[in-house]
């Protein structure tokens, strides 16, 4: 498991994004490789549980793209490879392959990613399902029966099903997380710092963005149209206003182990957000229990924590409107 065995920066995601973004705003206008480095908290590098890092990756993907303001192909290609290959293993654990699909199939950043992630870090086994899938979901309607026989199953239905059961079957044996601390580390771009410095290092990387300025008027607009409309947002506020807390920000929601993040919680799927408050990092789950007579929940947890700072109970229109807004 080398960086070199990675596409040097810029290769197809600088050749997409030249490509697709249109620079018609700021936040679609592509100034290729910027900060080519990745900063990670000492204590998640420390940590015996190696999911620790792995999340901390999504953390810095997540804050150099909401604070920071580089878009895909502006910062480190390998945070992002690393970001959306958790993404693939928590989706598909937590919602399934046709969940995934539903969610990141129109995505090919996403697709293109976890690929080179799986594939760098030596993770065959789940980059044979993986690859799978992609032949599954591509086929054409004619060609899809042979692809699924050809792979030895009866119907894609039953292929579906088999990848979500393997992909349980390797997390069980061998989770990809070990495998991918060992990953992260291996690169000398990577910088594992103090947890009190990562705050300053996001400011040294925003500091590197020359649209930073236009970006953040653009993103303010677009942060108030989401807090206006999107249910997902919505719902994450009510959780964090009955915990007192006062929303920043909120990520894109994903499908995820519920006990990944809230290892006391029920053991099933949820969807989450993972939210940006005055008082740290909190993450909303909304997850349904119950057999005929389904309840649909949603809890704040914060990190270390057992018991969630603040529930709801939601309607199913409006449970499903939020785990709708991923697709």
């Amino acid at each position: 498991m080398s960086e070199e065995t990675l596409i040097e920066p810029g290769g197809w995601l600088a050749e997409y994004q030249r490509a697709n973004c249109s620079g018609a705003t700021a936040l679609t206008m592509y100034q290729g490789l910027i900060a080519d480095e990745f900063v990670l908290p000492q204590s998640a590098a420390d940590a015996r549980d190696p999911a620790q890092l792995v999340m901390a990756c999504d953390a810095f993907v997540d804050a150099v793209q909401t604070h920071a303001l580089l878009i895909p192909g502006e910062y480190a290609p390998e945070a992002l490879w690393s970001f959306y290959a958790h993404d693939y293993i928590n989706q598909a654990r937590g919602g399934g392959h046709d969940q995934y699909w539903a969610s990141r199939g129109g995505n090919p950043i996403a697709l293109r990613a976890c690929a080179s992630a799986l594939k760098s870090m030596l993770a065959d086994p789940h980059l044979e399902v993986f690859n799978l899938l992609l032949r599954i979901k591509r086929a054409s309607p004619r060609d899809v029966r042979r692809v699924v026989k050809q792979a030895g199953y009866a119907s894609v239905k039953l292929a579906l099903r088999d990848l979500d059961k393997r992909v349980n079957d390797l997390e069980q044996r061998e989770p990809l997380a070990a495998r991918q601390k060992m990953w992260l580390k291996s690169f000398r771009k990577l910088t594992i710092a103090p947890d009190a410095e990562l705050s300053g290092h996001m400011r040294r990387i925003a500091s590197a963005n020359p649209l930073y300025q236009r970006r953040r008027a653009e993103a303010q607009r677009v942060s108030e149209e989401r807090q206006r409309s999107d249910p997902g947002h919505i719902a994450v506020r009510s959780l964090c206003e009955m915990a007192g807390l006062r929303l920043i920000s909120v990520s894109a929601g994903a499908f995820t182990p519920m006990r990944e993040v809230w290892p006391e919680g029920p053991d099933r799927g949820s969807f989450g957000f993972r939210a940006e408050t005055d008082a740290g990092v909190r993450f909303a789950l909304f997850y349904s229990e119950g057999g005929f007579v389904k309840r649909r929940l949603a809890v704040l947890i914060a990190p270390g924590q057992n018991l969630p700072l603040a529930s709801l109970t939601l309607a199913k229109p409006e449970y499903e409107a939020i785990v709708a807004s991923t697709r």
